[in-house]
């Protein structure tokens, strides 16, 4: 069949390495792959031009389908399979994880397995890679034995790409035509590197072994066995994919641009780390049982705040970086015509003060398990406590990074209170002393007296987005996981009950607001906000509505248990950039919601 210019974002799958990803579509073609880490330059983009963007894709002589594809149970190597009328074709594909090798550049290793399990078949394998996000074509060269290897040069940019037959040119496209045999697997190696080397190392199918092992292993550490395991663990495996391993680093999805409306202006850099989503993510990790993330991230926070001592950014490159302009690529068409295409993010200059918050309270928690302190953090406490003193009463962006103009956003009023409230016990408990520590204790009483009165709204029958202001916001759902009020306060409830009635679509799936925030085009419901309503069903003893709703955001992600960032209300198809850190944690809090309701085990708290 013809590939269509542009697949739904939810016909791809994610393999990686802790270091970058690739997104392969439901036809076998890898369509986004930025390497040698996930904010370097694209070197297939096709998901974003169709034209330009650059692709390796396969073929199968006569024409074919696509039929089914799976992960390999517990694994990220994941497996497609097309039909032809000559048979089927089954493509293994994965990166080979060393997450100990941090340093050894010449250990990015992709590979693609090809074979054909019914009968023989001819396949073939195209390459066309088009470097700097779809502007460059790399100097290529044809080497090896039978002129086997195909190298791509640019800068210090250096790929050689392994195959079982020679390389040929069709296009603008290098291609490897494959005669395949029956049970008998052939693959096409693809290394890359900063140096030149050409030490190809150990034959593919023990790579897929070692990788298969690697992933086994790691899911095998998981101590979940509640409710909706499957998507519990595949949400596990995917956040462990956005992880960057040198650094302990962590990226809110592996893309660039995909819009949040299709046509529309929302298309952002997700490539980066911002405090807000790590913290949320590490969270979830620690319900699973994997400190060491924690640990690790703990670590890079401590190496932030020793080289920029005096202030937060709300996002930083994945190596810590503070600078991350933002530039438009006119030269790439973006998804479905979806404008412009974004590298680098302006959020990263504003001032968004839940941040401080979100960061706190993920500190506390990691602590609170035993674990060894993480450099830097007796340092940063201190002068995160008296920033948010003398910080939290002005107006900010918000979490949403709305580009509209500033507002005293209830939520990072919120967080504020909660970098208090966990900074001083966090201080206590590791016995550090807080100069002025009862100026403290009073600010946040004062905080917290000004969310009760200024942050809720009679007219509205909830708390409000901004103080004084009545709009709602789904940030409100957050009240009761920051313990800052019970679930079953009278307040509470009637904040959820008017969040379901008003900002919600037609399947009961929330919308993060609705107002005008600086962009005219609109944009679909947000997971995230979607499963924090779940949670707080559970929590006010809501089983079946909470069980429900889940059940029913859940059968939209695809059919590998992946999702984006939104839902279009009216197709239910996925949006924004994918995979996405905020909703595949989300899914796994709201799993561990619905099971300490279920056993009737009181508010969620990974300590127990």
């Amino acid at each position: 069949m013809d590939r269509p210019r542009y697949l739904p974002i939810g016909d791809y799958g994610i393999i990686g390495d802790l270091h970058s990803t690739a997104l392969v579509g439901r036809l076998g073609s890898i369509d986004w792959m930025c390497v040698p880490r996930f904010d370097s330059p694209s070197v297939f983009g096709r998901i974003l031009d169709a034209d330009n963007g650059g692709s390796m894709w396969v073929e199968v002589e006569g024409g074919f389908i696509p039929d089914s594809r799976r992960y390999l149970p517990g694994t990220n190597i994941l497996e497609t399979t097309l039909s032809s009328p000559q048979g089927r074709l089954r493509v293994t594909d994965f990166m080979v994880v060393r997450e100990g090798a941090k340093t050894l550049e010449q250990d990015h290793i992709l590979v693609r397995l090809l074979e054909a399990p019914d009968a023989d078949l001819k396949a073939s394998v195209h390459v066309d890679a088009r470097l700097e996000y779809g502007t460059l074509d790399p100097r290529a060269t044809v080497i090896g034995p039978d002129d086997s290897c195909l190298e791509l040069e640019h800068g210090d940019l250096h790929m050689h790409l392994d195959g079982p037959v020679s390389w040929t040119r069709q296009g603008r496209a290098y291609v490897q035509r494959l005669e395949l045999k029956q049970g008998e697997p052939q693959a096409v190696v693809v290394r890359y590197d900063g140096e030149r080397t050409y030490e190809h190392g150990a034959e593919a199918p023990a790579m897929l072994a070692e990788t298969k092992r690697y992933w086994e292993e790691w899911i095998g550490r998981c101590d979940y066995d509640g409710p909706y395991l499957d998507l519990v663990l595949r949400s596990a495996l995917t956040l462990k994919l956005l992880i960057y391993a040198p650094e302990g680093s962590i990226v809110a999805a592996p893309t660039t641009s995909l819009p949040e409306w299709i046509g529309g202006s929302r298309n952002w850099d997700y490539r980066f780390t911002w405090l807000r989503d790590s913290a949320f993510l590490v969270y979830a990790l620690q319900l699973l049982g994997y400190p060491e993330e924690s640990a690790a991230f703990m670590a890079w926070l401590g190496r932030i705040h020793r080289h920029h001592p005096k202030n937060w950014q709300t996002m930083y490159g994945i190596d810590g970086r503070t600078d991350l302009p933002e530039v438009e690529l006119n030269q790439l068409e973006g998804y479905r015509k979806s404008r412009p295409v974004r590298v680098g993010n302006g959020a990263a200059d504003q001032l968004q003060l839940d941040i401080y918050g979100e960061t706190m309270d993920s500190v506390y928690l990691h602590l609170r398990y035993g674990k060894i302190e993480a450099p830097g953090v007796r340092a940063g406490l201190k002068d995160m406590l008296h920033h948010v003193a003398q910080s939290w009463d002005q107006p900010d962006n918000g979490i949403w990074e709305v580009r509209g103009g500033q507002r005293h956003f209830l939520y990072s009023k919120l967080q504020s209170w909660v970098a208090l409230d966990r900074g001083l016990k966090l201080a206590d408990q590791l016995r550090i002393p807080v100069p002025k520590r009862q100026e403290l204790v009073w600010k946040k009483e004062e905080i917290r007296h000004t969310i009760l009165t200024r942050g809720w709204s009679d007219k509205l029958g909830a708390f409000r987005q901004a103080l004084d202001e009545d709009a709602l916001d789904a940030t409100a759902l957050m009240i009761p996981m920051l313990n800052f009020l019970p679930a079953m306060d009278p307040r509470v409830v009637q904040t959820v009950q008017t969040i379901r009635r008003d900002l919600t679509d037609e399947s009961g799936f929330v919308y993060r607001y609705r107002r005008d925030d600086g962009l005219a085009t609109g944009e679909g419901t947000f997971l995230l906000c979607s499963f924090w309503l779940v949670n707080n069903l559970a929590m006010q003893r809501q089983l079946g509505p909470a069980r429900d709703l889940f059940e029913r955001l859940t059968a939209h992600g695809n059919d590998l248990g992946l999702f984006s960032e939104e839902l279009d209300p009216a197709s239910g198809e996925l949006l924004g950039n994918f995979p996405q850190a905020f909703t595949h944690l989300a899914i796994i809090n709201a799993a561990a919601h619905i099971e300490r309701a279920a056993e009737n085990r009181g508010p969620l708290d990974p300590v127990h």
